[in-house]
């Protein structure tokens, strides 16, 4: 036979094969030993995660580029499963605790692989609902939780950097969540919790023993201090909206009236205060975004372009270190200004989930998280 001929023969039967095989070409050279390690290189196992599965993600230059982050080992993943709450470790930030509907997870090396925190006491359930994840910025071996877990609140408190926890508060009936820890920002023994049934409790000994220092008016879902400002404290509370304190919880005072002016909502997603201007307070609700530069006595819309169905938002980040630049999740969507809210830039997902939260590296702002929950449909 001729070589032209033969070479002629050869694709037909090449060609045939890649038309009636069931696998690839790319499997096909995968499956020889020398390409299958080049696969395993250039392929990482993060690069395999399904986005519209993946529950995390996380970006290295500042939101232009996004990808999964979900690896536990070489053969499995993070659940599909709601994230709560990103908290960094204050000494090293490549160490980041994660709060899901299923459990507390840790990483040691910036999302490249996580683990689940398995409570040598075993007081912290697998399968619990933690709200929050805080950090002891003075004892970094302090991590403290507000969680659901066996029909009830409780808190719950470790003092060899989550390799074993003790619980120090229960709700007295089920069925209700702590949901709320903040921290003093100057003494660190003294932290707030926020509970179900609208308690406000205060600890003065790193959270061993509370008392109360409130009740409000409904399930309090989030508590932030003013930094600079240890008396200022504000609170979210389910269905009612935002309230302050500058007495230390002792009192308060609502801001519907003043969100009622402008048509806001009280169903208050997320609370922020501008780190670098705490008179300046942002709101994410479930029709938009507000913000305040008076200390919440007259408040105005952020005009973002986040189309009605999208609604409500559900997460909003400041980049401490340039607090121009703004992060606001709604849906699948996640929209960043970098001049203070007046233009907005967005990316889509190819996703149902929504996204939950935005968190930025104190210690680098291109690298930021971002936690999706499922859709309940």
């Amino acid at each position: 036979m001729k070589p032209t001929a033969l070479i002629i023969v050869i694709a037909i039967i090449i060609g045939a094969i890649l038309v009636f095989s069931p696998i690839s070409l790319r499997e096909m050279i995968a499956s020889f030993p020398l390409f299958k390690s080049l696969e395993t290189i250039s392929s990482p196992q993060q690069g395999a995660v399904n986005e519209a599965q993946a529950s995390m993600f996380r970006t290295t230059d500042g939101g232009i580029t996004w990808f999964p982050q979900v690896a536990i080992d070489a053969g499995s993943s993070l659940p599909s499963v709601t994230v709560l709450d990103v908290a960094f470790d204050y000494l090293n930030s490549n160490i980041v605790y994660l709060g899901t509907e299923a459990g507390l997870y840790k990483t040691l090396n910036n999302g490249q692989n996580w683990e689940r925190q398995i409570d040598n006491n075993k007081r912290l359930a697998d399968a619990a609902v933690v709200y929050r994840v805080v950090q002891d910025p003075r004892d970094t071996n302090n991590i403290y939780v507000a969680a659901f877990q066996n029909k009830y609140g409780v808190f719950l408190k470790s003092t060899d950097g989550g390799v074993s926890f003790f619980q120090t508060y229960i709700t007295q009936l089920e069925n209700y969540a702590v949901q709320a820890i903040a921290i003093h920002p100057t003494r660190s023994n003294v932290l707030y919790i926020g509970t179900g049934q609208g308690g406000v409790f205060m600890s003065e000994d790193y959270g061993d023993t509370w008392k109360v220092a409130s009740w409000l008016t409904g399930p309090v879902t989030n508590i932030v201090f003013n930094p600079h400002n240890g008396d200022e404290m504000y609170a979210v509370v389910q269905n009612r909206g935002l309230f302050r304190s500058v007495n230390g919880g002792r009192e308060w005072k609502e801001f519907s009236r003043e969100l009622s002016r402008i048509a806001a909502y009280n169903n208050v997603m997320m609370f922020m205060l501008d780190p670098a201007n705490t008179n300046k307070l942002y709101l994410a609700l479930g029709n938009g975004l507000v913000k305040s530069e008076n200390w919440g006595r007259s408040w105005e819309f952020v005009k973002v372009l986040i189309p009605p169905k999208v609604l409500p938002i559900d997460a909003i980040a400041i980049d401490p270190k340039n607090t121009n630049t703004l992060y606001v999740g709604a849906g699948s969507l996640i929209y960043q200004s970098v001049d203070g809210g007046v233009n907005w830039g967005v990316q889509k997902f190819n996703t149902q989930k929504r996204i939950t939260i935005i968190a930025i590296d104190p210690k680098d702002s291109k690298s930021i998280y971002m936690g999706m929950k499922n859709v309940k449909k």
